[in-house]
C-alpha cells in the first residue's frame, strides 16, 4: 500500500477537460500520456495543441496510444513526432495500414487485443487516472453523445508506481515508435489542421467552455476537494497483448482479492456488464453470505455496444433471482434549447465509468470494464483507494443518478422481467426493453445465439 497521497473526483465532464489543460500548462519536465483513444475532435486537438506547446517550451511530451483507433489522428501525430520534445508509439500496431479491415482476416487474434488503459502524468507529481479516453463525447464538447464518466485526479506516492506502470508500458516491444511503422508524414500537418479548426464557427465558444475562468489561481488546484488515502495500483502486464508470452500479472486477480472482502455491501458501475458463468457463482455466494450486491450499467438503449449486451441480458434473469439489484440507465434526449450551445451541456445519454465501492471503505476507479474482453484480452488498469470519504461521495453520486436517471429492472411472481421507472408520477412499469427498437432487438437477439461471449 502506499501512503502520503491525495486524490481528487473529477465526476463532472467540463472540469475533467480543464484539469488536463491546467496540468499541461504546469509541467516543467515530462508529460506522459498512455489512452486506446485520441480523437481528431475539438477536445483532442485541443489537449495536442497545448501539449505542442509544452514541448516548445522544454517539456518532454510522451505519448503512447493503442494503434486500433488511431487512423484519423495519425498524421497528426507523425507530424508531431517530428518537433523536439515529443515522441510518439503506437501499440499493437496494425500491419495493414490502409485497408485496416484486412488485419481482421490476417491477424485477427493479435489484432483483437488492444491496450485499453488510460493514464495521464504530469512530472511524475501528478496523474488523472479513469474511465476517460480523449473525445468530445468525453467531455461534453458537442451536442452529440455524452458519456457520463469519472476520473480520479491523484498526487503523491502513488503517482510513482503510476509512472513505473507507464514505462513497462513505453519500453516494451509491443509500443513502436510511429517514426518505424510505415506511412507518410505530412509536414505541418498538426499546424493545418488546427487553423482550420480555430477559423469554425463554435472554435470561440469551446475556447470560452475550456479556459474560461481558467486563471494562474486555478493552476494550484486549490479549488478541489481532495481525499487522504492509502492506494494501491493495480495493471495487467502489457504481454498480456501478446499472443506468445504469458502475462506476469492480471487486474482480475486482484479485483477479485478486493471484493472477495466484502462483508456487507458491493455497488458496481460498468457501462457493459458481462458476468462469466464463474462470476455469477462468485457474485452468489457473496449474496448467500449476507453481502448486498448492487449493479448499475447502461439499458438496451443507452448502450453504445449493443451486442455486448447480450451477454449481460443472458445472465440478468438469474443475477436477479439470486438477490442482485440491477439497474440500467436511460438513454436521455437532448431538447432543441441544449443544441444550441453544446458546450455547457451536463446530460449525460450513455454510462461509461468503472468504479466499485466495497463495505463504504474501498473505492477501484480505473479502465476495467465487468466482462470478458477486460479480464482475458484487452489490457486494463486503474487504482484501489481506501477512503471512506471517497467512497461515499461516490455513492452519492451513484444514489442521485438512479431515480432520476435509470430503471430498476425487477422480476414479478411469474419471473417476467419488468423495469422501474421512477421518474414518473406515479412509478410506470414496463414489460420489455425500454425505449429500443427492432434493429437493436435483432442485434442483441443474434449475438446473444452466436458462441461469442468471449469476445464480448
Amino acid at each position: 500500500m502506499k501512503q502520503h497521497n491525495r486524490f481528487a473526483l473529477l465526476d463532472d465532464a467540463r472540469e475533467s477537460l480543464r484539469q488536463r489543460v491546467a496540468l499541461i500548462r504546469m509541467a516543467s519536465h515530462s508529460i506522459k500520456l498512455q489512452y486506446y483513444m485520441w480523437r481528431d475532435d475539438a477536445s483532442g486537438l485541443t489537449l495536442l495543441n497545448e501539449c505542442k506547446l509544452a514541448s516548445e517550451r522544454g517539456v518532454k511530451v510522451y505519448l503512447l496510444l493503442d494503434d486500433f483507433t488511431s487512423k484519423p489522428t495519425e498524421q497528426l501525430l507523425r507530424d508531431l513526432s517530428q518537433h523536439p520534445n515529443f515522441r510518439v508509439k503506437l501499440f499493437n500496431p496494425l500491419v495493414h495500414r490502409k485497408l485496416r479491415w484486412l488485419n481482421y482476416f490476417t491477424d485477427f487474434r493479435r489484432v483483437n487485443r488492444r491496450m485499453h488503459n488510460k493514464a495521464f502524468i504530469v512530472d511524475d507529481c501528478y496523474a488523472i487516472v479513469g474511465g476517460r479516453n480523449i473525445g468530445d463525447e468525453y467531455f461534453g464538447t458537442h451536442a452529440g453523445q455524452l458519456f457520463s464518466d469519472l476520473d480520479v485526479l491523484v498526487k503523491g506516492d502513488c503517482v510513482s508506481a503510476i509512472a513505473e506502470d507507464w514505462s513497462n508500458y513505453w519500453q516494451c516491444d509491443l509500443a513502436v515508435s510511429i517514426d518505424n511503422i510505415s506511412g507518410r508524414s505530412r509536414t505541418e500537418a498538426f499546424i493545418a489542421r488546427w487553423q482550420q479548426f480555430s477559423k469554425q464557427a463554435h472554435a470561440e465558444q469551446l475556447n470560452e467552455y475550456v479556459f474560461g475562468g481558467l486563471a494562474d489561481e486555478d493552476l494550484d488546484l486549490s479549488r478541489l476537494t481532495w481525499h487522504s488515502a492509502e492506494a494501491q495500483w493495480i495493471s495487467d502486464d502489457p504481454y498480456k497483448a501478446s499472443m506468445s508470452r504469458k502475462p506476469s500479472r492480471l487486474v482480475v486477480q486482484q479485483m477479485v482479492k478486493v471484493l472477495s472482502r466484502a462483508k456487507h455491501q458491493v455497488r458496481m458501475v460498468s457501462p457493459y456488464f458481462v458476468p462469466t458463468q464463474n462470476g455469477v457463482q462468485q457474485i452468489e455466494a457473496m449474496l448467500e453470505q449476507g453481502v448486498q450486491f448492487q449493479v448499475l450499467t447502461n439499458s438496451l438503449a443507452a448502450t453504445d455496444v449493443p451486442a455486448v449486451h447480450a451477454g449481460y441480458q443472458r445472465r440478468r434473469r438469474r443475477l436477479l433471482t439470486a438477490g442482485v439489484k440491477l439497474y440500467e440507465i436511460r438513454r436521455t434526449e437532448e431538447s432543441p434549447q441544449n443544441r444550441v450551445l453544446p458546450y455547457f451541456r451536463r446530460s449525460a445519454t450513455s454510462l461509461h465509468a468503472k468504479t466499485v465501492t466495497v463495505d463504504e471503505r474501498s473505492v477501484f476507479v480505473g479502465s476495467f470494464n465487468f466482462d470478458p474482453r477486460s479480464a482475458q484480452i484487452n489490457t486494463e488498469a486503474g487504482l484501489i483507494i481506501e477512503s471512506p470519504s471517497l467512497a461515499k461521495r461516490i455513492i452519492e453520486i451513484f444514489d442521485h443518478e438512479l431515480p432520476l436517471r435509470a430503471y430498476q429492472v425487477r422480476l414479478n411472481r411469474f419471473y417476467k422481467l419488468y423495469w422501474v421507472d421512477r421518474s414518473h408520477v406515479p412509478v410506470k412499469r414496463i414489460y420489455r426493453e425500454p425505449d429500443v427498437g427492432w434493429r437493436r432487438r435483432f442485434v442483441v437477439w443474434l449475438t446473444a445465439r452466436l458462441p461469442v461471449d468471449h469476445l464480448l
